[in-house]
């Protein structure tokens, strides 16, 4: 994911120290580090002051071992997803084109587009899609620069979006993942057999962390009930896909678990807080509700390394 970013910038070479995982989020940097001796993986957070990723991320990256495979995951305001019809072309002359494509849908300007994409499943009868991620050359070159100042091994550039299929053991049913992270809007995303299906985000409830049970009854639960029912009528009627059968909940916030409940109360008797798979047994120790996707990232490292 997103390892065209990384060719275009010539970074990314093998490492085996074990795998240091820097997400940038608005308020703070987390750190997971996962040794490759067994020892357990742990996770430090560091403050984000007044905006400046940039003295942080200096500050955190002086903590990881230089033979470590190093992975950044970007927040929502360093990116835009962006969904089109999949032009007939072959990769190379797709990856040309996409720029074209899509400079009227983006506030970014062209000469500072960098783009990557994945494949959507088509529905039947409809052309096949993909989600385009754009994000600013001049951003990502200022992360590189900082990366190897470090002289670290950076290995990939994720985005959140693009992780929550690593979580979970998939069946053949459809799962939607509901997904909250503060200041953020919520996330909705369908998962079939391993690959995303569909995602969504759901305006006006980045404050969903904060929110007493007294006021979520007071009509905020229940216009999120109403978007998530609206999502999963859209995925049957126009993806065609077979009804949902697993909803996941993973938010953040310590006293957010009082969701499931109100989800069962509410008639949703298929909701439930998110377990990991079993191959990710080694991140229990951890807040999975607040760190998910540098544990995503760890997991997805094995698959997807960019050599």
């Amino acid at each position: 994911m997103l390892a065209k970013v990384l060719q275009q910038f010539r970074v990314g070479h093998n490492s085996s120290a074990g795998i240091a995982v820097l997400h940038i989020r608005d308020h703070e940097i987390q750190l997971l580090i996962q040794p490759e001796d067994g020892k357990e993986a742990s996770v430090q957070v560091t403050a984000v002051n007044q905006g400046n990723w940039q003295l942080a991320m200096q500050e955190v990256l002086a903590k990881v071992n230089k033979g470590m495979a190093l992975t950044l995951i970007i927040p929502p305001t360093m990116y835009q997803i962006i969904q089109l019809e999949k032009p007939a072309l072959e990769q190379q002359e797709l990856l040309t084109a996409l720029p074209w494509q899509i400079k009227d849908l983006t506030d970014i300007a062209l000469e500072e587009l960098v783009l990557d994409y994945i494949d959507l499943p088509a529905a039947p009868g409809q052309p096949a899609k993909i989600n385009v991620v754009a994000s600013v050359k001049s951003q990502l070159q200022e992360l590189i620069a900082i990366v190897n100042r470090h002289k670290l091994n950076l290995q990939q550039i994720l985005i959140e979006e693009w992780l929550i299929h690593e979580l979970l053991d998939y069946a053949d049913h459809a799962a939607l993942v509901i997904m909250h992270q503060p200041e953020q809007d919520v996330l909705l995303q369908v998962i079939r057999q391993g690959e995303l299906q569909f995602s969504r985000r759901l305006r006006g409830f980045n404050r969903l962390h904060q929110y007493t049970e007294s006021e979520l009854q007071q009509g905020v639960f229940d216009n999120l009930l109403l978007e998530i029912q609206r999502s999963m009528d859209y995925i049957e009627s126009q993806l065609k896909l077979p009804p949902v059968r697993s909803i996941h909940l993973l938010c953040s916030g310590a006293d957010r678990t009082d969701l499931v409940p109100l989800f069962h109360q509410a008639g949703f008797s298929q909701v439930q807080a998110l377990q990991l798979k079993p191959e990710l047994n080694w991140a229990v120790v951890l807040d999975v509700n607040e760190v998910w996707p540098a544990i995503a990232a760890a997991g997805s490292f094995s698959k997807e390394p960019l050599a």
